[in-house]
């Protein structure tokens, strides 16, 4: 085979060659790396490769140990070897190139799976981060309740209010109203409970609410924004709370509608009473001092858009003393507290919080 200006590279299915004894490929053309299965020909026993253009590290195992039954010779691009073949040392460059075998590719793997991963979780936490930014963004009552709490007047809250005309009035209880609000050009809903100071008990119901309200925070409970205790314009005073707004009203209006179309199936009523159960829990065990909130009825359970019930109106709660948890009956001096027919019996003969 020798002289027959073959060209490229040694083709692999030489391999199956095995039973081989001579091989001459000298002048031709071939190029490439001289191939490591010559190496294992173990019944090769002279192989002439001179006079090509092989490149690269040249094998040092097999028929390649021998220097008198291998000719490598007029291949100027050829380095390592035996010694006896006397070729130039391999460079650093082209020891690796060869030398580095599939170990070195399972590390690259796996470095860039690494950090494919690392990329992929760094870009979920973005997005996570970026849309419950926009979700703040879309959420007035959010950014209200955080950028704004200090800064709602008695103007503001008239303005917002209409003047808290009665077209705006949204409900009315012992000790005041309620009325509608829009703050922020349209953006923001709020519910703004005006309390009425001449009726006996409305400015403890207002301290009572807001000693309630201080510290508690719960998904079932009416979330409080702000509170305001100003003067009006004919210089009375002026006290109120500033509530979020819960688009669906009370529970009472549900059970009882004015409007055939509003209907709660089972499901639903389910949901509320267990979000109602929650926020007892929450109130009687969760908190850092025991809140009862002595007036729980349906017009005092409110529904956001998607009917989640939410507790409202602290006015008449009792924040129990230490003296509650050592036995000891606290009863009140105004008689009992909360709504005829909805008040648990034993509170009603014995006026005691349990």
């Amino acid at each position: 085979m020798n002289g027959n200006n073959f060209q490229g590279s040694i083709p692999s299915s030489l391999t199956s060659l095995r039973a081989i004894e001579v091989l001459d490929l000298s002048n031709n053309n071939l190029s490439g790396e001289i191939p490591e299965f010559f190496s294992h020909f173990t019944l090769l026993q002279y192989l002439n490769l001179s006079y090509n253009n092989f490149e690269g590290m040249v094998p040092m195992k097999g028929i390649f140990e021998n220097a008198s039954a291998t000719s490598v010779e007029g291949n100027n691009m050829l380095c390592g070897g035996i010694p006896k073949f006397q070729l130039p040392k391999c460079n650093s460059v082209r020891h690796k190139k060869s030398g580095l075998t599939p170990k070195l590719k399972l590390v690259v793997i796996a470095i860039m799976c690494v950090i494919l991963g690392v990329t992929l979780v760094l870009f979920i936490l973005f997005l996570f981060c970026f849309r419950q930014k926009k979700r703040k963004e879309k959420d007035p009552a959010s950014n209200f309740s955080e950028k704004k709490i200090l800064e709602l007047s008695y103007q503001t809250l008239y303005k917002a209010s209409d003047g808290f005309s009665s077209a705006n009035m949204i409900g009315i209880g012992s000790f005041g109203s309620v009325y509608k609000g829009i703050l922020d050009g349209g953006e923001t809903l709020i519910a703004i409970k005006v309390f009425n100071l001449m009726r006996r008990g409305a400015f403890k119901s207002f301290l009572a609410e807001c000693e309630a309200l201080r510290n508690i925070r719960h998904r079932n409970l009416v979330k409080v924004l702000t509170a305001c205790s100003s003067v009006d314009y004919q210089g009375n005073d002026f006290k109120a709370l500033v509530y979020e707004f819960m688009v669906n009203g009370s529970l009472e209006e549900w059970l009882h509608p004015l409007v055939e179309t509003r209907n709660l199936n089972i499901l639903q009523r389910l949901n509320i009473a267990i979000d109602v159960a929650c926020a007892l829990d929450y109130l009687h065990h969760r908190c850092e001092t025991q809140i009862v909130h002595c007036d729980l009825k349906p017009s005092n359970v409110l529904l956001d858009k998607e009917l989640t019930g939410c507790v409202g109106d602290f006015g008449l709660a009792r924040i129990l003393p230490e003296a509650i948890y050592n036995n000891t009956n606290e009863s009140s001096s105004i008689g009992v507290r909360g709504t005829i027919g909805y008040a648990p019996p034993e509170y009603g003969i014995g006026n005691e919080v349990s």
